[in-house]
């Protein structure tokens, strides 16, 4: 991971010098450029998960049908997912695309190196300290607040508890990242509000109206 942080610190020094010149506005241009580059992966998913949804009502049969035949009930729910051309993994590329950026990010805000790098020169907002969290706690609630509006713009996925994924998951992120640098917290923050906006555009553009929530 260290490679990766060392190449995350030098791409924010790129945008650091056209940019604006501070970090915080860095962070938000690396975040812009890093979700447009996975707006196709985004958009695939989006239309997966919604495909997803439109099929229940084909899958439920199925599995009341077989219930009693694992093997039958295996070999029905992959054809169904064959003939619609669903693929019931494919909302997850873009997180785990995210997941070694968001780390990289996170390890090279808290390394000797940034901190060197930056000096006084870090403070962005109320952000005294883009290495250190954020003191007010605004962040991580806006972190919170903006993955709840992340969550309601997507379509509901099959299997899942909406209630828990609605308001128990933004709340347990909002206690889990009250210790994260404060840039790494307006990362979040920022591709929050890009993946919804995002999502909206998709949902009302891309994706046909039978197949929305």
């Amino acid at each position: 991971m260290a490679w990766l942080s060392n190449i995350m610190l030098e791409i924010l020094k790129v945008f650091y010098s056209i940019g604006g010149a501070n970090y915080g506005l860095a962070i938000i241009w690396l975040t812009v450029a890093v979700n447009m580059a996975l707006y196709p992966l985004t958009l695939q998913s989006m239309v997966q998960m919604a495909a997803m949804q439109r099929v229940q009502p084909k899958l439920k049969k199925i599995q009341d049908k077989f219930k009693d035949e694992p093997q039958k009930l295996q070999k029905e729910m992959m054809d169904l997912y064959k003939s619609e051309g669903v693929n019931p993994l494919g909302g997850c590329f873009p997180l785990l695309l995210k997941i070694p950026l968001f780390l990289a990010l996170f390890f090279a805000l808290q390394s000797k190196e940034f901190m060197v790098l930056i000096g006084e020169g870090s403070s962005f907002l109320w952000l005294g300290n883009l290495a250190k969290p954020d003191p007010t706690n605004i962040m991580p609630v806006l972190i919170g607040v903006t993955m709840w509006l992340t969550q309601k713009s997507m379509p509901q996925q099959p299997g899942t508890n909406q209630a828990i994924i609605m308001w128990v998951m933004p709340i347990f992120i909002v206690m889990v990242s009250i210790p994260f640098p404060s840039g790494v917290q307006l990362y979040w923050v920022i591709s929050n509000l890009i993946a919804w906006a995002q999502q909206q555009y998709i949902m009302s553009i891309k994706i046909p109206k039978g197949e929305k929530a």
